[in-house]
């Protein structure tokens, strides 16, 4: 494929029209971030209620702990079946997007349209890569940091837990993990977010999404890491802001009731997670339509200087 090398700016452009992506059918748009957050909700759930039940009926018909074999034995395939989902779900908010940005009609509910098609069920075999990078990135972090900080780390993690205040410890070669993790982080995530739309709207087969994800990420990775940065930053503000309203709805709400409050709570961190999605999936299609193109969609046109 013709894979267009950008500017360092281009990250910039893709910042500013991604916070405004949406507007021209905001129903639609936010409508599907918030059905993809309620379907992974809802498959999370289920998987933690079957969970429940197994180890609760082990527990109580034998009086002894339930048979860790047989808990894993179902636990692997559903938490699998889960991640299958979530880069179909992630491409149904992509097309959404691309629809609206279009002008064609779209509705909410369409971000289960790849689920009605060969193409966009093949999306589910980067459910697999997923595994296997977390596989390969955990064994660098191991290999790096040093089994004993894992293993101290999740002590603490326990401790945190009981409400024990934790001794944090410190990794072996603390500077070259950072480093590890900042590249290994850029690549799984320009693979993820390239490969939806490569093999949704581009027709790559996964090999070829892979590959044209990776020399994307080298080629462009200067706009790739300003919009990335851009993004985090204002993730974190944003995630501040929306805490403190949180809280206020929160105490504003328990003086009609308790119930009350924690609704409203709920619902400003619901709206929040919606519009990150729509940030971060309006982005990555963003770039993908301007390194790849889109054969949909009318030329970018030039945004001070370079392409949008």
């Amino acid at each position: 494929m013709d894979i267009r090398v950008l500017p360092v700016g281009q990250g910039l452009a893709w910042f500013k029209q991604a916070i405004d992506l949406g507007s021209r059918n905001p129903r639609a748009v936010f409508g599907a971030a918030l059905l993809l957050i309620l379907a992974l909700y809802t498959a999370a759930m289920l998987l933690a209620l079957v969970l429940a039940v197994m180890v609760g009926a082990g527990g109580a018909a034998a009086g002894q702990a339930p048979d860790l074999r047989l808990v894993m034995a179902v636990a692997i395939p559903l938490t699998l079946l889960v991640m299958f989902l979530v880069p179909i779900l992630l491409g149904g908010l992509m097309h959404v997007v691309r629809e609206t940005e279009a002008g064609r009609p779209v509705r909410a509910r369409d971000v289960f349209a790849p689920l009605r098609s060969a193409r966009g069920r093949s999306l589910a075999l980067l459910g697999l890569v997923q595994v296997g990078m977390t596989v390969v990135g955990g064994v660098l972090m191991v290999g790096i940091a040093g089994s004993d900080y894992w293993r101290d780390y999740l002590q603490a993690m326990q401790q945190a837990m009981g409400g024990t205040p934790p001794t944090l410890p410190q990794p072996a070669n603390g500077g070259l993990l950072f480093l590890v993790q900042l590249v290994f982080n850029y690549f799984s995530y320009a693979l993820m977010l390239f490969s939806i739309p490569l093999m949704l709207f581009s027709g790559n087969t996964l090999g070829e999404a892979l590959r044209n994800s990776l020399l994307a990420a080298v080629r462009n990775v200067g706009a790739n890491l300003l919009a990335g940065v851009l993004f985090v930053g204002a993730l974190v503000v944003a995630a501040i802001v929306v805490t403190m309203v949180a809280a206020l709805l929160g105490v504003l709400g328990s003086a009609i009731h308790t119930a009350v409050g924690g609704a409203l709570s709920m619902l400003a961190m619901l709206g929040f997670a919606a519009l990150v999605l729509v940030l971060l999936v309006g982005a990555a299609y963003l770039a993908w339509r301007d390194t790849f193109g889109d054969a949909s969609m009318p030329p970018p046109v030039v945004v001070h200087g370079f392409e949008a």
